[in-house]
């Protein structure tokens, strides 16, 4: 097999908002008290018409507090030390599962010590506070102790002025932790009696407990970014207790309550059991009685019939007790505690690390090994770390949502790392593999929120192939995840996405595949199995394999990482009452894209040879003549190819030696004349060396010498034309032709010239002329030099008189203008400095001044021979003009300078 391998680690980050909250969620607590049969109406017949009924039901379904088995909660009862501490700690999420403390009379084994060594660990309790090492934990608790204890508990500084202390009548009796009684005072939580005392030493009784906590619960809502479950039912609802109740069918429950009455109209809860994980909540439509049970049917109540308070907000950690394996094939095995900090920025900036002291980040692995599925083999491993659910759900104002009207706002986001590893092998024969695979890890699992509110998950690999050959491919992907959604009235349905992945693979095929992994993740966030709001998130990368080498191409491997998230929610999980679904997200981005496994360039095509004749001459004494032909050889261009070898030989079958070209020519100048060579041209780059192109076969003969280079010619002074050429070397002679005017229509006018250069001396100073050269020796004429072209010279004609004396005709060239002409003045001096260029068969020169650069030139100075002329007589601020024209033997007159002005200025001469 050819293997065809490329790893490549690849990273995507995808970028967004995320709003965390603190994971350590409330978790549900219970007092000595235990909770017994069904109660009528609002939960418990003593607290119908209590001033703390609303305080204590929230507490109640907070499973913070609970009621005796005779459906009383006994408001007026007493609350020890420890019933209290474990309230506050499991409040807080402080609580731990060490049992040692430093009191004398708790031992490790009492119900309470765990809640009690948490409180020491935390701070709420100080062993100060208890110098004979006795904690007393049956003893009533003091409203001292409890304002104390919260104050503590929620890590409020102690008030620095005494504000309401002050006003208590009786706060000469408060003798220690003013500053934290003063504390407590303002937040509300805790306050003064009706006739404006404290009574810190009475016993607080369970209901001023109850009042004491809800205020606390509430206080820790307010706290930017921190958790709070804060739950009210509305009073006409009835609670129930009784775990004994069944579903017959969608819409009837049977209920086993001999203290429950219901009549239509009525909404009823019932709590959470082993089958009905999250309890239920409904709206009665009809009641019968069967056998002592009530038969109820039901309707699907809004959440606002059955909340006056909902505001749920908590991170809950997926423990790995909760997973179970799907088969025998998969194995779950926790692998401690992670090695990763927590991020503290998606925390409120309320809560310090006591209130993580407790928490676990548990990893674990989750591994399936040599599954079998239509045709492929594969085993995977999921690998988890801090993997948690961030979970809010609330009452909202009614709002339609895709033809779903909700009263909810719910918000879940799975957060973590996960790296899947999978190993795939499939082959095919001849039918494809097209079709996604869910591949179950772990049977459902339920991760609680609340009293009735849960998560529930299940985890898959899923694997989305496309092939129909043989492919193994190997490949781990790593996500951190921060991946979910919100929904409310106010922004709608969005998108929480803050995910990066790191990826890399492996392939192994022959032919076109394309395969998709990563971890499936179902979570559905459930209130009551009322209201529900979840989805699917599937990251992964796919990896597309295309084989192109057997048509010249090279093999591709492109690698995309993609996030796709359907999301859910609706009412009652039993009929999917008004449910909505939505892709939120489907984003692929491409990760990698690389071409391997190449095969070499194609051979070049259209190899050509052109002999070229070469001469030279060198040596200090020209003692070195040489006289050879090259072949230029030339070819098409190769796509891809890098460079080329150009292989000789004096035989067509070989041996070939073989030169490197850069370019699609080459000059072989080691050719011999008289022989026949045969020529191969092969294209090469990083994947190797093509086939040969064609032999092309070249006889080298005797060539031409070059052509001569650089011809040009002297400016002409009078008839004469002067050329000059550069040695073609050798043992040549030139030949000069001539044309006339720019014409092409050459004629040779000397031929056997032996040096570099020649006059032409029948040249006529009324024409112009085009010249070129050619060099020749026994190889034949070279072909021709550059041409180079000649203009008739600046003359002057002389007029003759043609009544005078018939005179023979002479015409004399006219002199130049001086060059460089300038016209300067002496600073204080009153003169003009004229100076010039000297002129080429000038006799001397006339000086020309005017008052005006148009007016009449009058001589100032004639025949001057020098090539600088003072002007005195220039007036004092006058501008004047002056031009200089040279002289001939003759007295004839040449071409005037251009006029340059000047102004002599004041001073003495």
């Amino acid at each position: 097999m050819l293997r065809a391998s490329r790893h490549a680690v690849l990273l995507l980050t995808i970028i967004a908002l995320l709003v965390g909250v603190l994971p350590a969620g409330l978790a549900s607590a219970a007092g000595t008290a235990s909770g017994g049969g069904g109660t009528e109406g609002n939960g418990f017949s003593d607290i119908a018409t209590h001033w703390a009924k609303n305080e204590i039901m929230e507490l109640v379904a907070a499973n913070i507090v609970t009621g005796f088995p005779d459906g009383t909660f006994k408001p007026s009862g007493q609350v020890t030390r420890e019933q209290f501490l474990k309230m506050l700690v499991e409040l807080t999420g402080s609580k731990g599962t060490d049992t040692s403390v430093p009191f004398k009379d708790v031992e490790t084994k009492r119900w309470s010590a765990p809640y009690i060594s948490s409180g020491i660990k935390s701070g709420i309790l100080l062993t100060a506070d208890y110098p004979d090492g006795k904690f007393k934990p049956d003893l009533p608790i003091t409203r001292f102790e409890m304002a104390i204890w919260i104050v503590r508990a929620l890590k409020l500084p102690p008030a620095p002025t005494e504000q309401l202390i002050s006003k208590l009548k009786d706060q000469a009796e408060i003798k220690q932790n003013r500053p934290l009684i003063e504390a407590a005072l303002q937040t509300g939580i805790i306050r003064g009696m009706p006739d404006g005392s404290f009574k810190g030493k009475d016993n607080s009784t369970r209901a001023e407990a109850a009042v004491m906590l809800s205020r606390a619960l509430h206080y820790l809502a307010s706290l930017s970014g921190g958790p709070h479950k804060i739950v009210q039912y509305r009073p006409e609802v009835k609670l129930s207790t009784s775990k004994n109740y069944a579903m017959r069918d969608s819409s009837t429950w049977v209920i086993n309550d001999p203290k429950l009455t219901l009549k239509a109209g009525d909404v009823f809860v019932m709590p959470p059991s082993d089958k009905y994980y999250g309890g239920i909540a409904k709206k009665v439509v009809s009641v019968s009685k069967e056998n002592g049970s009530l038969v109820v049917k039901t309707s699907v109540p809004k959440l606002k019939e059955v909340f006056s308070k909902l505001d749920i907000s908590t991170t809950e950690m997926l423990d790995p007790k909760l997973l179970k394996p799907i088969n025998s094939s998969v194995t779950i095995q926790a692998t401690g505690q992670s090695a990763q900090p927590l991020n503290m920025s998606l925390y409120g900036s309320s809560y310090t690390p006591q209130n993580l002291a407790s928490l676990t980040l548990p990893c674990f692995n989750i591994g399936l090994n040599d599954a079998k599925l239509d045709g492929m083999t594969f085993d995977a491993n999921l690998n988890a770390c801090n993997l948690g659910i961030n979970a809010d759900i609330g009452l909202d104002v009614d709002f339609d949502w895709f033809d779903t009207e909700l009263d909810f706002y719910s918000k879940l986001v799975l957060t973590g790392d996960i790296t899947t590893k999978v190993h795939a092998t499939a082959g095919t024969a001849n039918s494809s593999l097209n079709a996604p695979k869910f591949i179950p890890l772990t049977t459902p699992f339920y991760v609680p929120v609340f009293t009735g509110v849960f998560v529930k998950g299940q985890l898959f690999v899923r694997i989305d192939p496309d092939f129909k050959a043989t492919i193994v491919v190997d490949f781990t992907d790593k996500f951190h995840l921060e991946q979910g959604f919100t929904l409310s009235s106010g922004n709608g349905l969005r998108a929480i996405n803050n995910t990066t992945n790191t990826a890399s693979l492996d392939v192994d095929t022959k032919a076109n595949a394309s395969l998709a992994a990563g971890p499936d993740v179902q979570l559905t966030l459930t209130l009551l199995d009322i209201a529900y709001a979840g989805f699917d998130l599937y990251p992964g990368i796919e990896a597309g394999y295309s084989r192109y080498y057997e048509q010249g191409r090279c093999d591709a491997i492109n690698v995309d990482a993609f996030l796709r998230l359907d999301v859910i929610a609706g009412y009652d999980i039993w009929i999917a009452s008004d449910e909505f679904r939505r892709n939120l997200v489907n984003a692929e981005y491409n990760l990698y894209q690389t071409e391997f496994n190449c095969p070499p360039p194609q051979p070049p095509g259209n190899l050509k040879a052109t002999l070229q004749g070469y001469r030279a001459t060198l040596g200090q004494f020209n003692s070195t003549i040489i006289n050879r032909t090259d072949v230029l050889l030339s070819w098409n261009a190769v796509k891809d190819a890098a460079s080329y070898n150009v292989k000789r030989s004096e035989s067509p079958g070989g041996p070939f030696t073989s030169r490197k070209a850069t370019g699609t020519q080459f000059k072989d100048t080691t050719a011999r004349i008289g022989t026949t060579y045969y020529y191969q041209i092969t294209a090469v780059n990083e994947h190797g060396e093509s086939k040969p192109s064609s032999t092309l076969t070249v006889a080298v003969t005797n060539q031409p010498p070059q052509a001569p280079q650089n011809l040009t010619a002297d400016k002409r002074t009078g008839p004469s034309v002067v050329l000059h050429w550069n040695d073609v070397g050798g043992f040549v002679h030139y030949t000069v032709q001539r044309a006339d005017g720019t014409g092409t229509n050459f004629t040779t006018i000397a031929s056997n010239v032996s040096g570099t250069s020649y006059t032409d001396t029948n040249a006529s100073i009324l024409k112009s002329y085009s010249y070129r050269v050619m060099a020749e020796d026994n190889g034949g004429v070279s072909g021709p030099s550059n041409v180079v072209s000649v203009g008739i010279m600046d003359i002057e004609v002389i007029p003759i008189n043609p009544d005078g004396p018939k005179l023979p005709v002479v015409v004399i060239a006219k002199l130049l203008a001086p060059a460089n002409f300038n016209a300067t003045t002496e600073v204080n001096s009153g003169k003009v400095v004229l100076s010039w260029d000297a002129v080429k068969g000038a006799a001397g020169y006339n000086v020309m001044r005017s008052a005006s650069a148009s007016g009449t030139f009058i001589v100032i100075g004639s025949k001057i021979t020098a090539t600088k002329f003072t002007d005195t007589t220039a007036a004092i601020g006058v501008t004047y003009y002056y031009k200089v024209a040279a002289v001939n033997s003759s007295g004839i007159e040449g071409t005037a300078t251009a006029v340059k002005s000047a102004a002599p200025s004041s001073g003495i001469r």
